[in-house]
């Protein structure tokens, strides 16, 4: 079958290195072994995610199966989870796992007891070392070389040998509401330390009015909660500037660009705005808050 044809030449292999032209034929015990295809996927009731701003709440669920439940199943499995990509900090989760389906869970608790503190950016992926029939192992993350998925990935579609949670930091739009001091003001009508107060009007919108606008209309800020990313739309700041006598409405908008962006984590935003009047615009320069 297709399915073993990889598996039986690597093992073949192996057996034939150790082997002379004389040696006779390979006795039965030799046979090549047949390896178990796992299917590791997420429990879609489970997290996605492992969000800083919420550590306490994550709960990861991992379903894991046969990709062949009809095939020759394994003498079992041990649940493995590592840490960055790093084949040196693999850590088991649960050993001897003999039936198929199954599901765990994963807690932020369990991988601080296993790895340590979590940090923004850290990946923890969960894998099986698959042990066949006659015992022999096969690792998914081995010190050397590739693990046994390599030679299924190619050829059977929705194989799904491991699952990974990524640390992020979550958009929280309650964090987003309230004081935010002045970091910087590229614009300089604010100085560092002065304070603008953020108010939330949905999940993912808040206002807040810049204090050099005459008669001020609140600036309408929206987030991308899949990217972290806010933006504010063209529109009029107020009647005036405080500065400049001429009733001209002042304007304010995002440039996009890297300059945009929230950090849930560090309570902080960034806006890269083009502030205008009459047509024209001045910018864009940063507007950098962090909470108070």
């Amino acid at each position: 079958m297709k399915k073993n044809i990889l598996f039986y030449f690597l093992l073949a292999s192996t057996i034939f290195a150790g082997c002379e032209k004389n040696d006779g034929p390979i006795p039965k015990a030799a046979a090549p072994d047949r390896i178990p295809a796992p299917l590791i996927v997420k429990d879609p009731t489970g997290s996605a995610s492992i969000d800083l701003t919420n550590l306490s709440a994550f709960n990861g669920k991992v379903n894991i199966s046969l990709y062949f439940p009809n095939d020759i199943a394994p003498s079992k499995f041990d649940i493995v989870i590592r840490k960055n990509n790093n084949n040196g900090n693999i850590k088991v989760i649960q050993a001897g796992v003999t039936s198929f389906p199954t599901t765990i869970s994963l807690t932020s608790a369990q991988i601080v007891t296993l790895f340590g503190a979590v940090a923004l950016g850290d990946n923890y992926e969960v894998g099986v070392d698959v042990y066949t029939q006659s015992g022999t192992k096969w690792e998914a993350f081995p010190a050397i070389g590739l693990g046994y998925a390599a030679a299924f990935q190619p050829d059977h579609p929705g194989f799904s040998p491991s699952v990974t949670f990524s640390a992020i930091c979550a958009y929280d739009p309650t964090i987003y509401r309230g004081n935010f001091v002045v970091v910087k003001d590229g614009w300089q009508d604010t100085a560092p330390g002065d304070i603008i107060v953020f108010t939330q009007i949905n999940a993912t919108q808040f206002s807040f009015i810049y204090p050099t606008a005459v008669n001020p209309i609140p600036i309408i800020v929206t987030v991308n909660p899949l990217t972290n990313t806010p933006s504010i739309a063209k529109q009029n700041i107020g009647t005036a500037w405080v500065y400049d006598a001429s009733p001209i409405p002042p304007t304010a908008r995002t440039i996009p660009g890297v300059l945009n962006n929230v950090a849930p984590c560090d309570k902080t935003i960034s806006l890269n705005i083009a502030w205008g009047e009459a047509g024209g615009e001045f910018g864009p320069y940063q507007f950098l808050l962090k909470k108070q």
